[in-house]
């Protein structure tokens, strides 16, 4: 039993070690961590062919609260990184676009991530690289499951 929590802390540990990092080096230039993973979304969005995200959707996929979406949105929007659109359909939807001016800025960015994450991959190997991919996918599906079971 000892050893199984010593076990879980180091996971804890390594996990929390590793989101510090993430968040906390500041490597995007001009951009917060919510920022990027908005602009990931709606870049990824964008070049689907899919139609666009509502803030509400946003909120959605980042497990962001509502208010915490739109702070982060007006900041974006009159930094010119974002536009609101309000759906011809229905008045009370409004869609959220990446600005074309905003995209390079983005993809440089995401490049400074993937030279990070090429890194990561080297490191590793290819091996270790898609079992780590692999396990972290299982993980995840795991705390969503345990935090869909928490919730009323």
């Amino acid at each position: 039993m000892e050893q199984r929590r010593e076990m879980l802390e180091e996971l804890l540990n390594a996990w929390m070690e590793m989101a510090l990092h993430i968040r906390g080096n500041r490597i995007l230039d001009g951009f917060s961590f919510n920022e990027i993973m908005i602009c990931g979304l709606l870049h990824r969005r964008q070049v689907s062919g899919l139609p666009p995200l509502t803030a509400t959707e946003l909120g959605d996929y980042t497990r962001l609260l509502k208010s915490q979406i739109n702070h982060i949105l007006t900041g974006m929007e009159s930094r010119g990184l974002i536009c609101r659109e309000r759906a011809t359909h229905d008045k009370r939807v409004i869609y959220v676009h990446l600005r074309e001016e905003a995209l390079s800025a983005y993809l440089a960015e995401h490049e400074k991530v993937l030279d990070i994450v090429d890194s990561v991959c080297t490191a590793l190997g290819e091996e270790d690289t898609k079992h780590l991919t692999a396990l972290m996918r299982k993980a995840t599906a795991v705390v969503n499951s345990c935090i869909s079971k928490e919730e009323p």
